[in-house]
């Protein structure tokens, strides 16, 4: 999961994701540390223009096939920053992006069952 510049709600329920109540870990999905121990990888944020690099340089890093996720309206459309002069969204024009999670902030719940049914798992 990357931060590119949001305000740290969808972070926060995505957290909520592996915690007793939501438990996503006993599908066996989990956040990892390194994106070279990653299936892929799960934006959040506008993308801010010093975001835009680190975020290309975790992506490179993912061994293929990567899943691109897609978290929250920031990330999903560039939300109330669209226009900033501060957002670098290039970054996603050369991307195909596997599944948007609406929300802002984003449900547990929605998380997980969206990357359920995007594994074929439900």
């Amino acid at each position: 999961q990357v931060s590119a510049g949001g305000d740290g709600s969808c972070e926060m329920e995505l957290s909520a994701c592996s915690n007793v109540n939501f438990d996503m870990g006993r599908y066996g999905i989990e956040f990892v540390a390194s994106p070279r121990h990653a299936d892929g990888i799960v934006i959040t944020g506008p993308i801010t223009e010093n975001m835009a690099k680190p975020l290309q340089i975790a992506y490179e890093a993912i061994p293929e096939p990567k899943i691109v996720i897609l978290c929250g309206v920031d990330a999903i459309s560039g939300g109330i920053f669209v226009d900033s002069p501060a957002i670098d969204r290039t970054f996603l024009k050369t991307l195909k992006i596997d599944l948007y999670v609406p929300g802002n902030p984003i449900h547990p719940l929605t998380f997980i069952n969206g990357v359920l049914d995007l594994i074929g798992r439900k």
